[in-house]
């Protein structure tokens, strides 16, 4: 019933929009879902960190304001991030799926000029992931820190092309620079695709999901 529910949710919300500026731009939730996804490893090594430091406290100790406040302390981001990431994980699936399906109905190009950006996701990992691995979980401080900072990162991860530069993306798709003909005019963007060994001229479709981002499809 709630994967139902979800499905439903998430096929609604990855339905493109557009903007002023006549661009498709993935919904909110679809948006939230990749974003989760690309910090998933974080927050699993999160979640691990902070049970393993207060694992003496994983005892039953009733339903009372100091048993609550045990756990609030010790296991608050730790339940906060168990919760997004099932979302998330769930939600990623879901909109990726349902990208995939209405990429076939993307514009038709020919590749004129491709570069490999998979190294991108490691510069990534550097940057945004590892440095969180070396933060104290133990007090209201550091769990307020962590939330605070995400949700930094989260607007400037939503309106960049980090959308596509995923650690888990790049296990089932590569991610490339290309430049493209349309109406004889040059234009460049970035994509994912499986195709994971795409060559100058390939023909495929793509969909856009945000300025110059791209899902695209073998045509």
């Amino acid at each position: 019933m709630i994967t139902a529910l979800l499905d439903k949710v998430f096929k609604g919300d990855c339905r493109m929009s557009k903007n002023k500026n006549n661009i498709n731009k993935l919904h909110g939730l679809a948006q939230f879902t990749l974003f989760v996804s690309s910090y998933l490893p974080l927050f699993i090594l999160i979640i691990v960190k902070q049970l393993s430091s207060n694992y003496k406290f994983l005892h039953w100790a009733g339903f009372t304001i100091a048993g609550l406040k045990i756990f609030a302390s010790n296991f608050a981001l730790s339940t906060f991030l168990i919760i997004i990431s099932i979302v998330g994980l769930i939600g990623y699936w879901k909109t990726l799926s349902n990208i995939e399906e209405v990429a076939k109905n993307g514009l038709p190009i020919s590749v004129t000029d491709i570069k490999n950006k998979n190294s991108e996701a490691i510069g990534y990992i550097a940057t945004y992931l590892i440095p969180f691995l070396f933060q104290s979980f133990d007090g209201w401080y550091e769990c307020l820190a962590v939330i605070f900072l995400m949700t930094i990162i989260y607007r400037i991860y939503i309106n960049s092309s980090l959308l596509l530069i995923n650690p888990l993306l790049s296990f089932m798709y590569s991610i490339y620079e290309i430049e493209y003909l349309v109406n004889s005019k040059k234009k460049n963007g970035l994509i994912i695709s499986k195709n994971k060994y795409l060559q100058d001229d390939a023909n495929i479709k793509i969909y856009e999901i945000g300025h110059k981002l791209y899902f695209a499809i073998d045509n």
